[in-house]
């Protein structure tokens, strides 16, 4: 008994490594070429950053000219996560939907070249003034997160 016990944890253990190393939250071996592109950067020195309030403000385009064509360090620094939106396709709304958008930022700049950072800033919604939004975002720890990714 205790050794179909020991099988069917060793299985179960493989089975989940196995499925892990498919799925892009955990680190890939790169191949040769994305090894050559990331040598070539190395003769560049400049960085990006670009700073937008929510997850769909960004540039993807302007992000993937810089990281892939300019050879630059590119990062795209959304102050939210996107949990205050509007969600069409499903019913996930404030922090699953805050976790969707978070999830779909990272695989776009695994897909354009980019680095993906945050803010703790929490999306609220519309806002039509910027006092309004500085009532509910902690100023001080936004200002902290965009100094600390800048340097």
């Amino acid at each position: 008994m205790k050794k179909q016990i020991f099988t069917f944890i060793a299985s179960f253990l493989f089975i989940g490594h196995a499925t892990a190393q498919e799925n892009r939250l955990f680190p890939t071996q790169p191949n040769t070429s994305e090894i050559y592109h990331n040598l070539e950067k190395l003769g560049f020195l400049g960085t990006a950053l670009y700073i937008a309030a929510h997850p769909d403000d960004e540039n993807t385009r302007l992000i993937s000219w810089l990281a892939n064509d300019k050879m630059a360090r590119t990062g795209y620094l959304s102050l939210t996560r996107g949990d205050g939106g509007q969600n069409l396709i499903g019913p996930e709304l404030r922090e699953q939907l805050g976790m969707i958008r978070t999830q779909e930022l990272l695989e776009a700049r695994h897909r354009d070249g980019g680095e993906q950072f945050f803010t703790r800033a929490n999306d609220f919604g519309y806002s039509k003034h910027p006092d309004e939004t500085l009532e509910i975002w902690n100023q001080q720890e936004v200002l902290e997160d965009m100094v600390q990714i800048i340097r």
